[in-house]
């Protein structure tokens, strides 16, 4: 086998479940893969933005093929900015109260008003995106599978792990939107705690955030038909640093004992991502002892 540092990268489209448009995926795979072996799978969400992120993390990661890496597999649209916006809330996203859409008032203007669409995203991944992988791609692992998201992806990926422990063998979830619907996904931990108990093979979560994330901004963001009082209030009723380690310890207490969080000080909602999945990744996939 040749060596390589460059990570072979595929693109094809999977329909969406809604029947309406398609999936873009984007895989890219270790270089230097031995014959025969096993690879851990990385599905990545928001590809449209992080898969390059991602899947240069990981060639870098193996890229001397002495550490283990992973195969990316990024979930994305292909579609501009402001679409991809709209388009990812309603798949990442639990329904929403009447007392959730209130409170989330003008956001609309730049996440869309269409939400609700978590679980037949997550039955996609599990049910006919994750089989597709292993039917392309004799080396992908059927058994070490992790999910990956962050912000609205990371409340994706924190649903998941509540109503579908079973379904990957690690959970990373960076800046999690736990405020989404009042912080409604808490209600999901005794169903969790019932579920865990079920299981044969408990999966393993990291929950990470930047230490800025709570800081009080000054500005509204771009694209944001709010008024900086607003967002400021917002901001504040998010809790988005408090909440990790809250919500780590409720995991914890609901019985999964290989659960960890870290907060990246000096690091916002953006400057997060690159050390936030180098960190996801060292996780899922460790170093030898």
């Amino acid at each position: 086998m040749s060596f390589s540092l460059q990570a072979p990268v595929d693109q094809f489209e999977m329909p969406h479940p809604s029947g309406n448009g398609t999936f873009q995926i984007s895989v890219s795979r270790p270089a230097n893969t031995p014959d025969g072996a096993s690879v851990p799978v990385l599905f990545l969400l928001d590809a449209d933005l992080l898969f390059g992120l991602g899947a240069e993390i990981a060639r870098l990661r193996g890229a001397l093929n002495i550490l283990r890496t992973a195969m990316v597999v990024g979930i994305g649209y292909g579609a501009e900015m402001l679409e991809f916006a709209k388009l990812r809330t309603a798949d990442l996203t639990p329904p929403l109260s009447q007392a959730g859409r209130e409170a989330i008032g003008n956001m609309t203007s730049f996440i869309g008003d269409q939400d609700g669409g978590a679980d037949a995203f997550l039955s996609f991944i599990v049910d006919t995106l994750a089989p597709e992988i292993g039917r392309r791609y004799a080396e992908a692992s059927p058994a070490e599978h992790i999910l990956m998201g962050h912000s609205l992806g990371g409340l994706f990926t924190s649903y998941a792990l509540l109503t579908r422990p079973d379904a990957f063998a690690t959970f990373v979830a960076t800046s999690p939107s736990l405020w989404w619907d009042g912080f409604a996904i808490l209600g999901h931990i005794p169903a969790f705690a019932d579920r865990l108990k079920q299981l044969d093979r408990r999966p393993r979560a990291l929950v990470a955030v930047g230490g800025q994330e709570q800081d009080i901004p000054t500005k509204v963001p771009d694209g944001l038909e709010m008024s900086l009082a607003d967002v400021q209030t917002m901001v504040t009723a998010s809790r988005m640093v408090d909440a990790v380690p809250e919500f780590t310890a409720a995991l914890r207490e609901a019985g999964l004992a290989d659960v960890a969080h870290h907060i990246f000080e000096g690091e916002d909602h953006g400057s997060v991502v690159p050390a936030a999945m180098m960190r996801g990744l060292r996780f899922a996939v460790p170093d030898p002892a």
